[in-house]
């Protein structure tokens, strides 16, 4: 996908959380495990967060950094390949858990890129920022997915 603006990369950056809180909740109809249940739950939620922030932000921020970009191209087919290898009957916690942190594992990379390619430092800030924050997210999830197998 070739991107030409912050603003663009954010725009798709939102539409990828969006299709991830969707798939999470159509794996839920696969599952019969309780705890694969609360676990897709929390991930659309999460999903349904971070789309919104993205939305907020950059939909109403008048950061010039938004319209500055060189055009660059962007995949997201490892995202895409990691949910398409969940859609078998009875998907279970630990395979999501697992899938869910592959994922995370590719935000926290792509933001690094991004920050990497950065040519302001408004840019590299805002990159660097969701960055840490994927990683923030990822560690909540691995703390949050281990309460729910106390359940």
């Amino acid at each position: 996908m070739k991107l030409r603006e912050t603003r663009d990369i954010l725009a798709y950056i939102e539409h990828l959380h969006e299709q991830l809180a969707a798939a999470w909740e159509a794996l839920d109809e696969n599952v019969s495990d309780p705890r694969s249940h609360l676990l897709l739950d929390y991930l659309k939620a999460l999903e349904d967060k971070s789309a919104a922030a993205l939305h907020g932000f950059s939909r109403e921020s008048f950061n010039t950094a938004l319209k500055e970009w060189e055009p660059a191209e962007f995949d997201d087919r490892p995202v895409r390949e990691r949910l398409g290898a969940l859609q078998h009957p009875d998907v279970r916690a630990d395979e999501l858990l697992d899938a869910a942190m592959d994922i995370a594992d590719w935000f926290e990379s792509f933001y690094a890129e991004l920050e990497r390619a950065s040519t302001l430092p408004e840019q590299t800030e805002l990159f660097a920022s969701l960055r840490e924050h994927a990683i923030k997210e990822k560690q909540r999830l691995a703390r949050n997915a281990n309460m729910l197998s106390d359940f």
